[in-house]
Protein backbone atom coordinates (compact mmCIF):
# COMPACT_ATOMS: atom_id res chain seq x y z
CA UNK A 1 0.00 0.00 0.00
CA UNK A 2 1.59 3.21 -1.36
CA UNK A 3 1.20 6.45 0.44
CA UNK A 4 -0.73 9.48 -0.86
CA UNK A 5 0.77 12.96 -1.21
CA UNK A 6 -2.36 14.03 1.25
CA UNK A 7 -1.10 11.22 3.89
CA UNK A 8 2.38 12.41 3.60
CA UNK A 9 1.52 16.10 3.99
CA UNK A 10 -0.92 15.47 6.79
CA UNK A 11 1.77 13.76 8.30
CA UNK A 12 4.53 16.63 8.03
CA UNK A 13 1.92 18.83 9.54
CA UNK A 14 1.68 17.12 12.09
CA UNK A 15 5.38 16.68 12.77
CA UNK A 16 5.79 20.54 12.45
CA UNK A 17 3.27 21.07 15.04
CA UNK A 18 4.60 18.72 17.96
CA UNK A 19 8.43 19.85 16.31
CA UNK A 20 7.10 23.54 17.02
CA UNK A 21 5.05 22.76 20.18
CA UNK A 22 8.62 21.39 21.69
CA UNK A 23 11.03 24.15 20.55
CA UNK A 24 9.07 26.68 22.06
CA UNK A 25 9.28 24.27 25.26
CA UNK A 26 12.98 24.60 25.30
CA UNK A 27 12.92 28.17 24.72
CA UNK A 28 9.60 29.26 27.55
CA UNK A 29 7.63 27.81 29.91
CA UNK A 30 4.63 25.15 29.69
CA UNK A 31 2.55 27.89 30.12
CA UNK A 32 3.31 30.01 27.30
CA UNK A 33 3.03 26.88 24.78
CA UNK A 34 -0.15 27.56 23.61
CA UNK A 35 -2.08 26.51 20.68
CA UNK A 36 -1.60 29.73 18.85
CA UNK A 37 1.70 30.16 20.19
CA UNK A 38 2.86 26.92 18.48
CA UNK A 39 0.52 27.75 15.41
CA UNK A 40 2.46 30.90 15.23
CA UNK A 41 5.71 29.06 15.49
CA UNK A 42 4.94 26.85 12.69
CA UNK A 43 3.64 29.06 10.38
CA UNK A 44 0.08 28.30 10.25
CA UNK A 45 -3.29 29.43 11.63
CA UNK A 46 -4.64 27.55 15.03
CA UNK A 47 -7.50 26.07 12.90
CA UNK A 48 -4.85 23.87 11.24
CA UNK A 49 -3.60 23.08 14.87
CA UNK A 50 -7.03 21.80 15.70
CA UNK A 51 -7.70 19.38 13.21
CA UNK A 52 -4.86 17.98 14.26
CA UNK A 53 -6.06 17.89 18.22
CA UNK A 54 -9.66 18.17 19.15
CA UNK A 55 -9.15 19.13 22.75
CA UNK A 56 -5.96 20.89 25.08
CA UNK A 57 -5.88 17.65 26.80
CA UNK A 58 -5.33 15.82 23.41
CA UNK A 59 -2.69 18.82 22.36
CA UNK A 60 -0.70 18.29 25.72
CA UNK A 61 -0.87 14.16 25.34
CA UNK A 62 0.59 14.02 21.80
CA UNK A 63 3.24 17.06 23.27
CA UNK A 64 4.16 14.90 25.67
CA UNK A 65 4.74 11.77 23.75
CA UNK A 66 6.91 14.07 21.70
CA UNK A 67 8.75 15.50 24.44
CA UNK A 68 9.87 12.08 25.80
CA UNK A 69 10.62 10.75 22.14
CA UNK A 70 12.77 13.90 21.75
CA UNK A 71 14.59 13.20 24.94
CA UNK A 72 15.52 9.80 23.83
CA UNK A 73 13.43 7.40 26.75
CA UNK A 74 15.86 5.07 27.06
CA UNK A 75 15.56 1.13 27.21
CA UNK A 76 15.36 0.11 30.45
CA UNK A 77 17.65 -2.11 32.53
CA UNK A 78 17.93 -5.75 31.76
CA UNK A 79 20.05 -7.03 34.10
CA UNK A 80 21.15 -5.78 37.86
CA UNK A 81 24.34 -4.12 36.89
CA UNK A 82 23.33 -2.34 34.02
CA UNK A 83 20.93 -1.34 36.50
CA UNK A 84 23.42 -0.14 39.04
CA UNK A 85 24.62 1.97 36.54
CA UNK A 86 21.56 3.16 34.84
CA UNK A 87 22.41 7.12 36.01
CA UNK A 88 25.56 7.03 34.11
CA UNK A 89 23.48 6.29 30.90
CA UNK A 90 20.30 8.30 32.17
CA UNK A 91 21.75 11.76 33.65
CA UNK A 92 23.54 12.59 30.47
CA UNK A 93 20.02 12.65 28.20
CA UNK A 94 19.09 14.93 30.77
CA UNK A 95 21.37 16.93 31.22
CA UNK A 96 21.69 16.74 26.67
CA UNK A 97 18.39 18.38 26.96
CA UNK A 98 18.11 20.53 29.83
CA UNK A 99 15.48 23.34 29.10
CA UNK A 100 13.43 20.51 27.57
CA UNK A 101 13.85 17.98 31.02
CA UNK A 102 12.92 20.83 32.96
CA UNK A 103 9.94 21.81 30.73
CA UNK A 104 8.87 18.08 30.92
CA UNK A 105 8.69 18.55 34.94
CA UNK A 106 5.77 20.71 34.58
CA UNK A 107 2.71 18.83 36.15
CA UNK A 108 0.79 18.68 32.55
CA UNK A 109 3.42 16.82 30.66
CA UNK A 110 4.67 15.36 34.09
CA UNK A 111 2.07 13.28 34.33
CA UNK A 112 1.59 11.87 31.07
CA UNK A 113 5.28 11.00 30.50
CA UNK A 114 4.90 8.94 33.95
CA UNK A 115 2.08 7.12 32.59
CA UNK A 116 4.42 6.10 29.38
CA UNK A 117 8.33 5.64 29.87
CA UNK A 118 7.56 6.12 33.97
CA UNK A 119 5.87 2.53 33.85
CA UNK A 120 7.60 0.81 31.76
CA UNK A 121 10.97 1.89 33.67
CA UNK A 122 9.04 0.78 36.79
CA UNK A 123 8.09 -2.66 35.92
CA UNK A 124 11.24 -3.16 34.69
CA UNK A 125 13.13 -2.34 38.52
CA UNK A 126 10.57 -4.07 39.56
CA UNK A 127 11.44 -7.53 37.44
CA UNK A 128 15.28 -7.28 38.27
CA UNK A 129 14.40 -6.52 41.76
CA UNK A 130 11.84 -9.79 41.88
CA UNK A 131 14.75 -11.84 40.30
CA UNK A 132 17.77 -10.57 42.05
CA UNK A 133 15.97 -10.59 45.89
CA UNK A 134 13.52 -13.60 45.55
CA UNK A 135 14.05 -14.25 49.20
CA UNK A 136 12.64 -11.05 50.70
CA UNK A 137 9.24 -10.26 50.76
CA UNK A 138 7.32 -8.21 47.74
CA UNK A 139 6.46 -5.56 50.03
CA UNK A 140 10.39 -5.27 50.81
CA UNK A 141 10.98 -5.46 47.06
CA UNK A 142 8.31 -2.70 46.04
CA UNK A 143 9.72 -0.59 48.37
CA UNK A 144 13.44 -1.19 46.63
CA UNK A 145 11.94 -0.60 43.39
CA UNK A 146 10.21 2.63 44.30
CA UNK A 147 13.18 4.31 45.73
CA UNK A 148 15.73 2.70 43.04
CA UNK A 149 13.06 4.26 40.52
CA UNK A 150 13.40 8.00 42.40
CA UNK A 151 16.82 8.18 41.86
CA UNK A 152 16.33 7.56 38.15
CA UNK A 153 13.70 10.13 37.67
CA UNK A 154 14.33 13.16 35.92
CA UNK A 155 13.31 14.95 39.45
CA UNK A 156 15.83 13.33 41.29
CA UNK A 157 18.90 14.80 38.47
CA UNK A 158 17.01 18.93 38.78
CA UNK A 159 17.16 18.39 42.36
CA UNK A 160 20.64 17.02 42.64
CA UNK A 161 21.62 19.63 39.81
CA UNK A 162 20.07 22.50 41.10
CA UNK A 163 19.11 22.80 44.50
CA UNK A 164 22.42 21.28 45.78
CA UNK A 165 24.52 22.72 42.89
CA UNK A 166 25.77 19.07 41.74
CA UNK A 167 27.75 18.64 38.66
CA UNK A 168 26.87 16.43 36.53
CA UNK A 169 29.47 13.74 37.54
CA UNK A 170 28.66 14.48 41.11
CA UNK A 171 24.85 14.10 40.44
CA UNK A 172 25.61 11.05 38.35
CA UNK A 173 27.72 9.40 41.56
CA UNK A 174 25.42 10.21 44.33
CA UNK A 175 22.19 8.53 42.15
CA UNK A 176 24.79 5.58 41.41
CA UNK A 177 25.61 5.64 45.11
CA UNK A 178 22.05 5.56 45.93
CA UNK A 179 20.82 3.09 43.83
CA UNK A 180 24.11 0.42 44.59
CA UNK A 181 23.28 0.72 48.36
CA UNK A 182 19.39 -0.18 47.60
CA UNK A 183 20.91 -3.19 45.29
CA UNK A 184 23.10 -4.07 48.14
CA UNK A 185 20.31 -4.22 50.37
CA UNK A 186 17.76 -5.78 49.37
CA UNK A 187 19.85 -8.65 48.29
CA UNK A 188 21.11 -9.26 51.90
CA UNK A 189 19.03 -12.16 53.26
CA UNK A 190 16.54 -10.95 56.25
Amino acid sequence: MSTTLVDRHTDATHKLILASAVDLLEKTSLGEVTVRAVARHAGMSERTVFRYFASRDDFLAAVAAEVARVLGALTPPSTIEALAAYPRVLYPRYEEKAALTKAALHTDLFERMREGVGVERWRAVQSLLDAHAPHRTARDRRLAAANIRYYLAATTWHYFRFYFGFSLQETIDAAETAVGLVIEDIARRP
